[in-house]
């Protein structure tokens, strides 16, 4: 049996759309994308409600392979500082139309508190350029492992031995 995977995005610093977008997990409009003060300053008083609006602003429309991320049961949101900001829970994918062609939106919620320990740590994944990496769920440190000392929840191994 295949290890099991979770897949990580790497959103960048916020910028408005200069186009309309629905967000089919809260069939509201997404007007602005990524990682920015608005949300560090929501996530300093309300850790909820800024979760909530990562994943609204990060769930699509993304290039995948939509049978992979299927099979994925968590997405782990990072910002452009590889800082955990979101886990959510992967419910399915849909395919977008229009000048969203090739692209997949991520259905699904902001994962339970059980995630909580992950949340101001540190990804360190691949350097690709690419947003979206897969890592083996069994090469990150479990929440109920991450101590009050921890900073890294996960290191790609294939970077720190290419140093």
């Amino acid at each position: 049996m295949a290890a099991r995977e979770i897949m990580t995005i790497q959103i960048r610093d916020g910028i408005d759309l200069d186009f309309d977008e629905i967000d089919r997990n809260t069939n509201t409009p997404r007007t602005r994308i990524g990682w920015d003060e608005a949300l560090a300053a929501l996530e300093a008083v309300d850790p909820r409600a800024a979760r909530e609006e990562v994943w609204h602003r990060s769930s699509g429309w993304w290039k995948l392979e939509p049978g992979r991320a299927i099979r994925c049961d968590l997405a782990i949101v990072i910002d452009p500082n590889k800082i955990v900001r979101c886990v959510a829970n992967i419910d399915g994918v849909i395919k977008g139309g229009d000048y969203r062609q090739g692209r997949i939106q991520l259905l699904g919620s902001v994962a339970g508190p059980e995630y909580d320990p992950w949340y101001g740590k540190l990804v360190q994944r691949n350097a690709s350029k690419n947003p979206i990496a897969y890592i083996d769920e069994q090469a990150i440190l479990p929440p109920k492992d991450v101590a009050d000392g921890t900073t890294v929840i996960y290191e790609d191994k294939r970077k720190a031995a290419s140093r």
